[in-house]
């Protein structure tokens, strides 16, 4: 009787610690709750910089123009293009 009390003791602790809900579970889940708390963040911070962004593009004609030229190579109706070309040796 004394075996089969400290064999389901021992079966219990081991269950405890692997089983679907034990203490080796529960660490990993912990870590990655911390992995997704970061991502969350990291997430928030680049969700942050494009509704600055398309702010800037509604209300910042300036900050369009500049897009517009570095991006699109664009250039006033007034303005003369001169492009440059070098030889490579």
């Amino acid at each position: 009787m004394q075996w089969l009390i400290i064999f389901f003791a021992m079966t219990v602790v081991v269950l405890s610690l692997v089983g679907d809900k034990g203490l080796v579970q529960l660490i990993a889940l912990k870590k990655q709750q911390g992995k997704l708390e970061r991502e969350i963040e990291d997430l928030k911070l680049e969700r942050n910089e494009w509704i600055h962004k398309i702010r800037s593009l509604k209300n910042n004609q300036t900050y369009i123009e500049t897009i517009a030229r570095g991006k699109l190579g664009m250039v006033r109706n007034n303005e003369t293009v001169y492009q440059l070309e070098f030889a490579e040796e």
